[in-house]
């Protein structure tokens, strides 16, 4: 079953993002969002979480960012557990959240996926994405939130 996150999800959402080394992107960032800011973001219906629930567990989520002036989205996280994986769960993730953004008038959706993740690559491209340029990952943090290290 896929449904909208609560924030009685919060705490194993943030245990299974940080479970993985697949959402760090730079040395300095955070490994996986800042359970603050997926608090935030499900008071905010342009940026869904979704979660998989089987057997009354999550088995996994989506995490997507919707522009509205833009009309376009960004899938930022989707993950499911090793041992529910290639059931349809990512399928169905991608799906209901792609609904979700389309009721929210959102026209282009967009992710990123590691260069050696074919695995994922073939998911999106399974569920009607095209692969697009190769691109370098550049960031800066600019706020504390996202720095793995506080310096004092």
């Amino acid at each position: 079953m896929i449904r909208t996150a609560t924030s009685k999800d919060i705490d194993e959402i943030v245990r299974l993002g940080n479970s993985v080394g697949e959402f760090q992107v730079s040395d300095e960032a955070v490994t996986f969002w800042p359970k603050q800011v997926l608090i935030d973001c499900m008071k905010n219906k342009e940026a869904p979480i979704l979660v998989a629930e089987e057997n009354k567990h999550i088995a996994g989520f989506i995490i997507a960012n919707y522009n509205p002036c833009l009309k376009k989205a960004i899938v930022e996280n989707i993950f499911v557990k090793p041992e529910y994986r290639r059931k349809g769960i990512g399928e169905s993730l991608l799906k209901a959240v792609s609904k979700n953004l389309t009721r929210l008038k959102c026209e282009y959706i967009c992710a990123v996926v590691e260069e050696d993740n074919g695995a994922a690559a073939n998911l999106y491209i399974k569920n009607g994405f095209d692969k697009g340029i190769n691109c370098v990952w550049l960031d800066r943090i600019i706020g504390k939130s996202f720095k793995t290290k506080q310096k004092r």
